[in-house]
């Protein structure tokens, strides 16, 4: 009998404890909704921001252009790093110590250098092997004009990402390791803007070098990016409901 009493006592107390952290979730919550909606509300009608701005860029063809351009640059880095990765982890697996000290090796320094140093590195590669010849007689590639920005931009994210791509891929879900490269290559690409590219990033940093609008255009940057990762997250989520109901 003691126990049961004591049992049904222990059970209201859990209740009540439910309860009561459940009701402090809901005055945490209302609080953090009404002041997101003042942000929300301060931030329209903050002149500084000037809408009308930016709903007038968010379609501008030098706007769409370095949409485009992002895309495309995405596209084919994160190929090229998705197979990097591919070839990495394969060497890191096939037990010969050279192959493998060779895939670590990439890893380490690839994966350890900032990003945007290893494209300025890429981008001045002519200063320091301003002819190519890799040690074969007769071939001699001018590096000033082989290694344009483009290139250069193109050699280092997807160098870069695929140091990422070799530590995401063993002993992961392939399908997931794949989303978080594309949005992770997605979102790096506006490094390229440094090298004078007109990306998304890159356009952006032009137009307000001319207008002066800068707020209204890094806000067009943001909503544009904020639209093209979200379409990447949703492709991939489609992708594995695919698998699983597949």
């Amino acid at each position: 009998m003691t126990e049961t009493v004591a049992s049904d006592r222990t059970g209201r107390a859990d209740a009540t404890r439910l309860i009561q952290r459940g009701a402090v979730e809901w005055v945490i919550a209302a609080l953090l909704a009404l002041l997101l909606l003042r942000l929300l509300w301060s931030l329209m009608r903050n002149e500084n921001l000037l809408p009308g701005a930016v709903v007038g860029y968010l379609l501008h063809p030098d706007v769409l252009a370095g949409v485009w351009l992002t895309i495309r640059l995405t596209v084919l880095v994160f190929a090229a790093a998705w197979a990097i990765g591919l070839v990495a982890t394969w060497m890191e697996r096939s037990g010969n110590p050279v192959l493998g000290g060779i895939a670590a090796a990439y890893v380490w320094v690839f994966g350890s250098i900032p990003v945007l140093v290893q494209l300025l590195l890429w981008s001045n590669i002519a200063l320091i092997f301003p002819d190519i010849t890799f040690g074969i007689p007769g071939v001699h590639i001018d590096a000033v004009r082989l290694v344009t920005p483009v290139y250069a931009a193109i050699a280092g994210l997807a160098l870069a990402t695929g140091a990422y791509a070799a530590k995401a891929l063993p002993g992961g879900d392939r399908l997931t390791a794949l989303g978080d490269l594309l949005v992770t290559t997605l979102q790096v690409t506006s490094l390229v803007s440094v090298l004078s590219i007109t990306d998304l990033l890159g356009v952006v940093r032009a137009l307000e070098e001319r207008n002066h609008l800068i707020i209204p255009l890094l806000v067009v940057a943001a909503i544009w990016y904020l639209v093209l990762v979200t379409a990447a997250r949703g492709a991939i989520r489609l992708a594995r409901l695919a698998r699983v109901t597949g």
